[in-house]
């Protein structure tokens, strides 16, 4: 198959896809792409929104001998094909981001999360109670905390329990939950609809079952593991 069929079957898939997921049986694909909330088609809406105007120019225009005048790159097809496969196959958060969650008590002792981060290389840690996220304990946090607590060149509390660290949490509950059943897309897309409602950073997205709170963890994502994964989809 030459590439401008190639390119234009594909197109009609992509289509479908927007169709199904927006119900605009009538409305353009480039309108439908503009006004869609959708995180996968959002990732992609300026390539989209391209590929619309280079397939109306193979379409639109007459043939020369039964030629199309407007032939797509070799890479271009391909770039489309992959992006129609991201569409119907998007990566989903589990098993990409599945593992166990270490975190601490609120009455363990900073001696007991300090080598833990050391460990694991963490730089924040969700506290629990009863098995259940109550808030993230993060560097910063530790920062404040010992600002506040060094007094003449001495720590006035040598080895606070963790919830003696908890005032100094800059942003309380700075922290969401997403389902298991969701795409990569999506929980890229709720670290940018937080940095662009609040100007600031969400500290890590809490996977469960279904998103809910009082679920068992599943894993945890952090911006720049999700920045990654979405460079490399």
């Amino acid at each position: 198959m030459k590439n401008a069929e190639r390119f234009i079957e594909i197109y009609n898939k992509v289509d479908k896809i927007l169709r199904n997921l927006d119900n605009e049986e009538f409305e353009s694909f480039t309108s439908k792409i503009r006004k869609s909330s959708n995180p996968l088609i959002k990732n992609f809406k300026e390539k989209l929104i391209d590929y619309a105007q280079l397939r109306n120019a193979i379409v639109h225009n007459p043939k020369i001998g039964g030629q199309f005048i407007a032939i797509p790159l070799d890479e271009v097809t391909i770039d489309f094909e992959n992006i129609l496969f991201k569409l119907q196959n998007p990566k989903k958060v589990i098993p990409l981001f599945q593992f166990e969650v270490i975190g601490a008590e609120r009455n363990d002792k900073l001696d007991k999360l300090l080598a833990k981060m050391k460990e694991h290389s963490f730089s924040q840690f969700p506290v629990f109670e009863n098995g259940r996220v109550v808030e993230i304990i993060t560097t910063n946090t530790i920062s404040r905390w010992l600002s506040r607590n060094i007094i003449d060149n001495h720590i006035m509390e040598e080895n606070p329990v963790i919830e003696s660290l908890m005032g100094d949490i800059e942003f309380a509950k700075n922290y969401k939950f997403i389902s298991r059943d969701e795409n990569i897309y999506t929980a890229f897309n709720m670290f940018l609809s937080h940095i662009e409602n609040n100007k600031r950073n969400l500290d890590a997205i809490f996977i469960t079952q279904n998103g809910k709170s009082d679920q068992n963890l599943l894993g945890l994502i952090t911006i720049e593991d999700i920045a990654l994964q979405i460079n490399a989809a």
